[in-house]
């Protein structure tokens, strides 16, 4: 019994000190999660105290409190991101950020009306989220996502500040007719042509704001956009609120732009010794002075943004709201873009969150200044003579002129003076753009998986550009005028959308249905009003006074008068969609739309748009569980659509019209006149183009997820080309029409590869790779495919009168360049002119076999859309330092070095006063342009580095603060072959003295609160 009790005893006393024990090891744990990518709080994050099941969940501000023990291991996950384990080491509060997951199959990806889980998805969308976007100085949004994703070239159009872009998804579908994708923001469909006013009109959109592109490449995707997406979709989305507490973030930048190559001219030594060599006579026209024209025109850029946010919400409501204001000058003097913008996204939950209601509102007023065309003017001005002449009648600057009768006056056959037209015109334009929404999605309980979206948007633009220069300025068209050009745009576009959706999981057959079918109306017009005065004797309406002219008519985004309604045009559609899921592993989709255009006829107002594609989730197959040690992704895809175009032509040239003589083609009647009038041709028949697409794919991933891709293959086959062609004489009172007449064919492969290259605690290294191959054709024009028929000339150049260096022709590309065959010496440099004496036959090839050299040795060569294209991004984090690049390449491009071609031994004789050349004329020794030389038809393959940035993210902050400073270089380095400035010159390939890209360094910081 004494053995009992004091066994007792022992026991209760070790009972006692192992309570005593454990209440002393265990401690409290208190803290915050948040994303990393935004700061924002993460309710629903699950903490578990690694091998047990003790843990808890973060609330609605992302807080939590869990009791561990004091060397507990914490387990933090959350679906979408990545799985942190830290441990507590004596610690009582753990902040914690968590990444977002790069190998999650689960991503939701915007689609036509709706999202879709990745997996699910069957046609061609690539997604580019805000993580992803290239970094640096960007004015354009476009800029963000340049060599992000396969088959999409993007390219600028010059390198003036805020510039817009030409943008081919899967190469060019159109001649004449627009070639540029669909834009959707916010659900909003929107035009991508801009107004005469301003630059780009995306431009109304702060970078900063943008959540996701996510572009929809082939028919069987972007066939929900019907007659507008033949050309492809692009979807932006802008950032909305989240829950959590308000969240504040500032991201500013200062950048510094130089002038990244130059042209080699002659120096003021070396152009004295060609025209002593060259043109003596021109001798007695040279200056005592060494100017540099390009020094001149040039200037460093200095550019700023400044975008401030607030951000935050409940479960019921949430909301962002921006403001932005970005000013970026361009490398020549004068130009530059301003940009003050604004931003208001609202979501809010009503009838116990069967009702959402989101409201976004976007604005921004741009400011662009233009320079005039003087690149051309400083490369040919005489660098003997200085820049000012304190004599000269013409402001002040040194120009050319002859005296007669003691005045001084001007030779306007000869060059003008570069500086005196930058800072003697005044151009300048100011846009006010306002796009917004309202869109409400009811949840029907009464029938679970119903819903219905109501979606009202706006879009508008007023906008006004002036142009100034005064009667002293020498480039005028003759003495004592000067020229104010006034112009007033304004476009408005009103939409009215309504779809219902309905989802249903039919388990006992093992299937899910989606189904989707609304209507859209969209109304869009435009105007322009103002005035062009170009001959204005000297003061009148200030024609010399530029601070007179800036207030002629002032800006007014908001007008007061009600203008009345012309230039408009509506589209009418009925869509579906339906998505038929079978065991999660066969995917079907069929989408169908019917569009009705006001700027067809009767006859052929109304198109139809439909579409189809399946899928196969390989890696979900029994007979696959044995790979699926390998494999973490396999999806087949096939698909077909058909998808339209309209743009390119005008409202009603389906109707017969008639047009009104101007005044000096007017009918006299006694004393009066009166205005003829005359019909003008029309096509009653005239209807949209039509791009029938195939696309074959198949979406991959191995190493759990570490690489993943896509392939595809694709053809697509335009028909009913929108075209220009000529009408026999008495047709259809024209000499040319608009009409439906030729096919373009395009195909190609592309492939995706993305990679989580290293994955280590605090290393990690992501690299993402694409390449694109793709073929164009002109299959049919003018209504036969003769291989016999010549084609169409295009393409103008400067230099004589209505040269054209490419041509449109069946067999070839589009926009293929048309030359002469260069024959060349035993150098290799073309064989000469002889100072102007040579035949064709000396310098060209006889390509036809005929015995002679004439304009049927012309011959389509080369072409300057890209055979192949190439992206490398790499982003590499360690600790807190990231380091990230994008590399992009181009192969098979050509471009006519036009200004080049336009530079000959015979300008420094040229008979009105000596001009200069670049140093390639001393390879080619032409005395005369040789405008339809091969030789000027230059490879324009390129390796361009497009961004390198090293930031830093300071770690021992707050939970609720974020740094990061970061730097930028943007355009480091192109390697080419090409000898002009950039082999990116235009979509057109044509490179006629075009603004010039900047090298740019980039100092910014992003602060969040």
């Amino acid at each position: 019994m004494k053995l009992y009790q004091a066994t007792q005893k022992v026991l209760v006393i070790v009972l006692l000190f192992a309570c005593v024990q454990v209440q002393a090891q265990s401690v409290k744990i208190t803290g915050k999660v948040i994303s990393t990518d935004d700061g924002t709080s993460l309710p629903g994050v699950s903490i578990v105290e690694k091998g047990s099941t003790n843990g808890t969940v973060t609330d609605a501000d992302g807080r939590y409190s869990l009791n561990v023990g004091e060397n507990a291991t914490l387990v933090f996950s959350f679906v979408g991101f990545t799985t942190q384990e830290i441990s507590v080491a004596g610690r009582s509060v753990i902040d914690v950020s968590l990444n977002g997951d790069v190998t999650a199959l689960t991503e939701v990806v915007v689609v036509g009306y709706g999202q879709q889980e990745k997996k699910d998805v069957t046609g061609v969308v690539a997604a580019v989220d805000n993580k992803a976007f290239n970094r640096g100085a960007i004015v354009s949004p476009d800029q963000l996502i340049t060599g992000k994703i396969a088959g999409v070239q993007i390219s600028p159009a010059s390198g003036e500040p805020g510039v817009g872009s030409s943008i081919r998804i899967r190469g060019g579908t159109s001649i004449t007719a627009s070639n540029e994708p669909l834009y959707v923001i916010d659900g909003v469909p929107v035009a991508s042509d801009g107004t005469v006013a301003g630059r780009n009109p995306l431009n109304f959109i702060n970078p900063n704001d943008i959540e996701t592109f996510t572009v929809l490449k082939d028919a069987s995707a972007a066939a929900i956009y019907g007659s507008r997406a033949a050309n492809g979709v692009i979807i932006i989305t802008t950032k909305k609120g989240k829950s959590g507490a308000p969240s504040l973030t500032y991201d500013g930048f200062y950048s510094v732009g130089t002038v990244a190559k130059r042209y080699d001219v002659f120096n003021a030594d070396q152009f004295r010794s060609v025209v002593t060599a060259k043109a003596p006579g021109n001798l007695q026209f040279l200056g005592n002075n060494n100017t540099d024209w390009q020094d001149e025109i040039f200037s460093k850029a200095i550019g700023s943004s400044h975008t401030l946010s607030l951000s935050g919400g409940t479960d019921k409501l949430n909301y962002r709201a921006s403001v932005g204001h970005q000013e970026q000058d361009g490398i020549i003097n004068t130009s530059y873009t301003k940009r003050t913008n604004f931003s208001l996204n609202l979501g809010q939950n009503f009838l116990n969150d069967d009702l959402t209601v989101n409201i976004s509102v976007k604005g921004a007023q741009t400011e662009d200044r233009y320079a005039p065309g003087v690149i051309g003017m400083a490369l040919a001005y005489d660098p003997t003579q200085p820049v000012y002449d304190a004599q000269s009648p013409f402001g002040g600057y040194n120009e050319w002129y002859d005296v007669k009768d003691g005045k001084r006056i001007p030779v306007f056959q000869a060059t003008s003076n570069p500086v005196a037209e930058l800072n003697l015109t005044n151009d300048v334009g100011r846009v006010f753009r306002s796009l917004g929404n309202i869109q409400a999605d009811y949840k029907l309980r009464a029938i679970p998986g119903l819903r219905f979206n109501v979606n009202l948007g706006y879009d508008v633009t007023r906008g006004q550009r002036k142009t100034f220069r005064p009667s002293y300025l020498k480039s005028e068209v003759s003495p004592d005028t000067g020229k104010i050009t006034i112009q007033n745009p304004y476009k408005y576009a009103k939409l009215f959308e309504g779809y219902v959706n309905y989802k249903k999981d039919l388990t006992s057959i093992n299937s899910k249905i989606d189904v989707t079918a609304g209507y859209s109306w969209q109304e869009f017009y435009s105007e322009l009003q103002g005035f062009d005065a170009t001959r204005l004797t000297t003061n009148i309406y200030g024609a010399d006074n530029p601070s007179v002219a800036k207030q002629t008519i002032p800006f007014n985004p908001f007008p007061q008068n009600k203008l009345e309604p012309y230039g408009t045009n509506r589209l009418i559609s009925f869509f579906g969609r339906v998505n038929y899921s079978y065991k999660d592993k066969y995917l079907f989709t069929a989408n169908i739309r019917r569009d009705g255009s006001t700027r067809f006829g009767p006859l052929k107002r109304w198109g139809l748009f439909p579409s189809a594609a399946f899928a196969w989730r390989i890696i979900d197959e029994t007979f696959l569980e044995t790979l699926q040690n390998t494999f973490s992704d396999l999806k087949l895809r096939v698909g077909y659509g058909i998808t339209g175009n309209q743009d390119g032509i005008k409202n009603y040239t389906y109707l017969p019209s008639y047009t009104t003589s101007n005044q000096t083609a007017q009918y006299q009647f006694g004393n009066s006149y009166v205005s003829t009038i005359r019909p003008s041709g029309y096509d009653d028949k005239l209807q949209w183009e039509q791009t029938a697409s195939l696309n074959i794919g198949l979406d991959f991933g191995v190493l759990n997820g570490r690489l993943t891709g896509s392939i595809d293959a694709y053809q697509k086959n335009t028909s009913k080309l929108l075209f220009t062609r000529a009408v026999p004489p008495g047709a259809n009172l024209t000499n040319q029409i608009v009409t439906n007449i030729g096919k373009v064919k395009n195909q190609g492969i592309e492939l995706t590869l993305n990679a989580v290259a290293i994955d280590k605690g605090d290393l990690t290294w992501n690299v993402a790779f694409n390449v694109a191959y793709n073929k164009n054709k002109i299959v049919a024009l003018d209504g036969s495919d003769d291989p016999k028929f010549k084609g169409y000339t295009t393409g103008d150049i400067s230099g004589g009168v209505g040269n054209k260096i490419q041509i449109l022709k069946v067999g070839q590309p589009v926009n293929a360049f048309y030359a002469y065959k260069q024959k060349y010496d035993e150098n290799g440099n073309p064989v000469t002119d002889n100072n102007g004496n040579a035949t064709l036959a000396d310098m060209y090839e006889d390509v036809n076999g005929d015995g002679k050299v004439d304009s049927d040795d012309l011959r389509p060569f080369k072409k300057p859309s890209p055979s192949m294209l190439y992206g490398l991004t790499s982003q590499l984090n360690y600790k807190g330092f990231d380091l990230t690049f994008t590399l992009r390449a181009s192969t098979g491009n050509y471009v006519y070095n036009n200004v080049a071609s336009n530079s000959s031994f015979k300008r420094a004789a040229d008979p009105f006063r000596p001009v200069n050349m670049i140093t390639d004329v001393l390879k080619t020794n032409f005395f005369n342009p040789q405008y339809f030389s091969d030789y000027y038809i230059e490879d324009a393959s390129f390796l361009r580095m497009d961004n390198i940035t090293l930031g830093y993210s300071f770690k021992q902050l707050p939970s609720t603060m974020r740094v990061r400073v970061y730097g930028t270089v943007q355009n480091p380095f192109v390697i080419t072959k090409y000898s002009g400035l950039d082999p990116e010159a235009s979509v057109s390939g044509i490179d006629n003295n075009l603004y010039p890209r900047a090298r740019t360094y980039v100092f910014g910081v992003s602060l969040g609160f």
